[in-house]
C-alpha cells in the first residue's frame, strides 16, 4: 500500500483490498522506516528481521536474560536475511524510571505509587522489582549507569525510550521526571553510548532523508526485500 498506488489484495484473516489506494501516500514517495514492537514473541523478532526494519523490545516487565534471548535472535536472523552484520542491526529498548536527589528520597515518593498500580502492585516488592527488571528508582545518576548497562547485554542500540508516566503518577511529577531526564540523564546518554559505539554500528535507524538518498532502487523500496535470498537458499535444499 505504501509502494503501489492502487492494490488487489486478499490474505487469510482480514477483508480483501480491491483497486485499494492508501491515503496520503509516502512523503517523496518514500515508505517510512518501520519498527516491530514486542514483549516476548520470537515472532516478532524474526518478522523485524525478515523485512529489515527496526525491533523494539518493551524491556520493562521481563529480566535482561529474556530481553537479551530476543534481541539476539532479531540480531541474528538480520544478518541471516542479508540486511547487514548482527550488530547493525536496528534496536530500540524500553526502560522505566523514577528521580530525585537522593535514592531515599525517590523511594519514598514513588512507593505508594508503586504499591498500588495495577501492573505493578500486590506482587514483588519495589526492590525485588527493580531487581528483576530495569526499573530504576534512584538518583539521574543511577539511571544513567543502569542504562547504559542495558548495551552490555542487547549490544550497542539506537533507540531509548523511558516511560516516566506511570504507577499513577500525578502530572506534575512527570512534568518534573521529564526535565529531569532531559537536562541530566539523556545528554550523558547520548555522549556515552557513542563513546562505546564501533565506527560500523549505525547511531540513528534511517531517517527520511537517508532513505529518500539512498534512491528508489534501495532495498528499502523492496516489499520483501529477503524474498530472493530465502528463495535462492529454498531452492538448494
Amino acid at each position: 500500500m505504501w509502494r503501489e498506488r492502487v492494490v488487489d489484495w486478499q490474505g487469510q484473516f482480514r477483508t480483501p483490498l480491491q483497486s485499494f489506494t492508501a491515503t496520503p501516500a509516502p512523503l517523496d514517495g518514500t515508505p517510512p522506516f518501520v519498527w516491530h514492537g514486542s514483549i516476548r514473541s520470537p515472532e516478532i523478532a524474526e518478522q523485524a528481521a525478515y523485512y529489515g526494519d527496526g525491533f523494539f523490545h518493551n524491556n520493562i516487565f521481563w529480566n535482561k536474560e529474556h530481553t537479551e534471548q530476543m534481541v539476539r535472535l532479531y540480531r541474528q536472523r538480520f544478518e541471516h536475511y542479508g540486511h547487514g552484520s548482527a550488530d547493525q542491526a536496528i534496536v530500540g529498548l524500553g526502560g522505566q524510571v523514577f528521580m530525585a536527589e537522593t535514592e531515599v528520597a525517590a523511594k519514598k515518593f514513588f512507593r505508594p505509587y508503586f504499591d498500588n498500580a495495577p501492573v505493578y502492585g500486590h506482587g514483588p516488592s519495589l526492590e525485588e522489582f527493580s531487581e528483576m527488571t530495569p526499573l530504576t528508582v534512584g538518583t539521574p545518576e543511577q539511571v544513567i549507569e543502569r542504562t547504559l548497562a542495558f548495551a552490555d547485554y542487547a549490544g550497542d542500540y539506537q533507540r531509548q525510550l523511558f516511560l516516566l508516566d506511570h504507577a499513577g503518577l500525578p502530572i506534575d511529577a512527570v512534568l518534573e521526571q521529564i526535565e529531569i531526564l532531559g537536562s541530566e540523564v539523556v545528554p550523558v546518554l547520548r555522549k556515552e553510548f557513542e563513546l562505546r559505539r564501533p565506527s560500523d554500528v549505525p547511531s540513528d535507524p534511517p531517517t527520511h532523508a537517508s532513505l529518500v538518498a539512498a534512491g528508489p532502487d534501495s532495498p528499502h523500496h523492496l516489499v520483501e526485500p529477503a524474498r530472493a535470498l530465502v528463495a535462492a537458499q529454498t531452492s538448494q535444499e
